[in-house]
């Protein structure tokens, strides 16, 4: 189709479209005398662009959500969460200038308006008004809090009633929960990019799923690997610092929080039981038996030492150990 007809079906300008193809997200062909000829993909791309342009999403994430599809939500996320601190800031110096007018004497001259701008700018009540929107939209919060620590596990395509009340039933269960999980998870997560976030969840994945194909070969070699990695922290303290870090911050709130989310994943996730049952397995069989050998009794009381009383070697701390080690421990080393 000529660039007339897609003008007139997309309601982009000719400057526009000329512009997302010179930067690669749509490959008109080309007749000999120069004319494009636009086919229908080309015009599927320049609607999804509008559309994405229409949210400010920059060309920059688009082009990227082109070429890799899976980062699709990460992406989205990232503009989100820029977009939510622009309204922070915009929300906060509304609430300034309203308290400046509110301060502010009809016909005042410029010492009035010092007066009133001094208790605007700084002032609690504007900070603690900026910061509504964490509360407002605690579904976000939610969705990004469950999406960090469970999306290597999220395999079902929500395509049914009974699967999106199992997703909003575990977001609505992450959201009314009153552990201190959330400021230790944002500070930690929060430091990732896009890039490296994605990274993390393809480790992740790949852990989950290797779980389900493990033979009893595995399930030892499996355990010895955790038991190393758990003697080289008392002698590694860069290794040490890095796991207390991640387990104070992450780890340990989640676990007071007690979340129930078996139910849901099982209408959410095809690996999730299968791969708990295979590392209860590990644990029974091959982790517990070598903990309560003299040698790892000495192993525990030396881990107690180097990371603190807090710290536990039960079978949910050895499962985020264990994600640690082969996810976000391997992108640090």
């Amino acid at each position: 189709m000529t660039i007339k007809e897609v003008i007139r079906r997309t309601g982009l300008s000719r400057k526009a479209i000329y512009i997302y193809e010179d930067r690669g997200l749509i490959e008109p062909a080309k007749s000999k005398n120069g004319y494009r000829d636009y086919s229908d993909a080309d015009l599927l791309h320049l609607l999804l662009i509008a559309k994405l342009r229409e949210l400010e999403l920059p060309l920059e994430d688009i082009a990227q959500i082109f070429q890799e599809p899976a980062r699709t939500d990460l992406l989205i996320q990232k503009h989100f969460d820029q977009m939510q601190t622009r309204l922070q800031e915009v929300v906060q110096k509304i609430s300034r200038l309203q308290t400046i007018l509110y301060n502010l004497p009809p016909n005042g001259h410029l010492q009035d308006f010092v007066k009133a701008a001094n208790i605007a700018m700084p002032d609690e009540l504007a900070v603690s008004q900026a910061r509504y929107l964490s509360e407002d939209f605690p579904t976000a919060r939610a969705r990004r809090f469950a999406m960090q620590l469970f999306e290597a596990f999220l395999d079902v395509p929500l395509d049914t009633p009974e699967r999106w009340n199992a997703w909003y039933d575990l977001l609505e269960q992450i959201d009314q929960t009153d552990a201190g999980f959330w400021e230790g998870n944002e500070e930690y997560y929060g430091s990732l990019t896009a890039r490296q976030r994605y990274e993390d969840f393809q480790l992740r994945r790949q852990l989950v799923t290797s779980y389900t194909r493990y033979t009893r070969k595995d399930e030892q070699a499996k355990a010895a690997e955790i038991l190393d990695e758990l003697a080289q922290l008392p002698n590694d303290p860069r290794k040490c610092q890095a796991w207390r870090r991640f387990y104070r911050l992450v780890v340990r709130p989640v676990l007071d929080s007690r979340l129930e989310i078996s139910e849901a994943f099982s209408t959410l996730s095809t690996v999730y039981h299968t791969y708990n049952q295979e590392f209860q397995k590990i644990w029974e069989n091959d982790l517990v038996p070598r903990l309560e050998t003299d040698s790892g009794q000495e192993l525990c009381r030396r881990l107690q030492t180097v990371l603190g009383d807090s710290y536990d070697l039960s079978l949910n701390a050895l499962i985020y150990f264990d994600f640690y080690n082969n996810t976000l421990g391997k992108m640090t080393t």
